[in-house]
């Protein structure tokens, strides 16, 4: 079953049924991505997404073909012809040769429930890492061997365990621990810098909280008193647990970062017309 999502998605400039569209399109060559979250028709942060784009085009050698503007008039085609104002849009800009293809539609999303943020949520370590982590690359293998065991263990995310031996990301959210009030999170290099990850980074510097940029290995996560995924789905969501090993889920300085960021976006919300 394919992933495109509601009625119609756009293939360039042309709007097509959801029902003719097919994964296999975004296997061939490259292809780049960003999923934006929509909340009251609004793309949320649509500008770092973009940003984010480019900058991953230029890594794999290649560029984006359209600009913002074009980029966030397809979102607003997609949000009213689709008759849909809450959900996740994925853009992706396909690079195979001399052929290139943009395309932009609804997919299925997994937000937390209220109970999930006020408890936490289950995790489980799998050993994978990204070929290329700091560039947000379509890979499909990874994607469907996590999807499949989120799917069979009955839990929110897959934690990533690299060659090393260190924890990094999960398989679509990015990490963070705290300890003494303090943030430890992967180095730049090691992952794909997310945009909410962006975000609590901000947001530590505006609450003077001091942040840690280190490799964490698995037998060091024990030493950690909480710990948090960011992403455009979770936002910034408590773990209860790792594998076996429990968090608590009621850290003050969570607390902090989570109403902080929501303030955020609802500022950016109300800054697009």
């Amino acid at each position: 079953m394919s992933e495109c999502f509601q009625y119609l998605y756009l293939h360039n400039d042309k709007l097509k049924a959801s029902e003719n569209f097919k994964d296999s399109y975004l296997l061939k060559g490259t292809s780049l991505y960003e999923v934006v979250r929509i909340i009251s028709g609004k793309a949320v942060f649509l500008g770092e997404h973009y940003s984010r784009l480019t900058k991953s085009a230029k890594k794999v050698g290649s560029e984006i073909i359209y600009n913002f503007d074009q980029v966030k008039d397809c979102i607003k085609t997609l949000v009213e012809k689709n008759d849909c104002k809450e959900g996740n849009i994925k853009l992706v800009f396909n690079f195979d040769g001399k052929d290139k293809n943009f395309y932009a539609y609804f997919v299925k999303h997994s937000y937390p429930t209220a109970d999930q943020y006020k408890n936490g949520i289950r995790t489980l370590i799998h050993q994978a890492e990204r070929p290329t982590p700091t560039a947000k690359v379509y890979n499909h293998k990874l994607r469907s061997k996590t999807n499949n065991l989120i799917a069979e263990a009955d839990i929110f995310e897959v934690i990533l365990l690299n060659k090393l031996g260190n924890i990094t990301e999960g398989s679509r959210s990015n990490l963070f621990f705290i300890k003494d009030n303090e943030l430890y999170t992967s180095p730049d290099n090691e992952v794909l810098n997310g945009i909410v990850r962006s975000k609590v980074l901000k947001i530590a510097g505006q609450l003077n909280i001091p942040i840690h940029y280190r490799s964490i290995a698995y037998e060091e996560i024990p030493k950690y008193e909480a710990a948090f995924l960011t992403g455009t789905s979770p936002m910034v969501l408590p773990i209860s647990r790792i594998n076996s090993i429990s968090f608590s889920v009621e850290h003050q300085l969570l607390f902090d970062i989570f109403e902080t960021y929501d303030k955020m976006v609802q500022e950016n919300l109300n800054q697009i017309c």
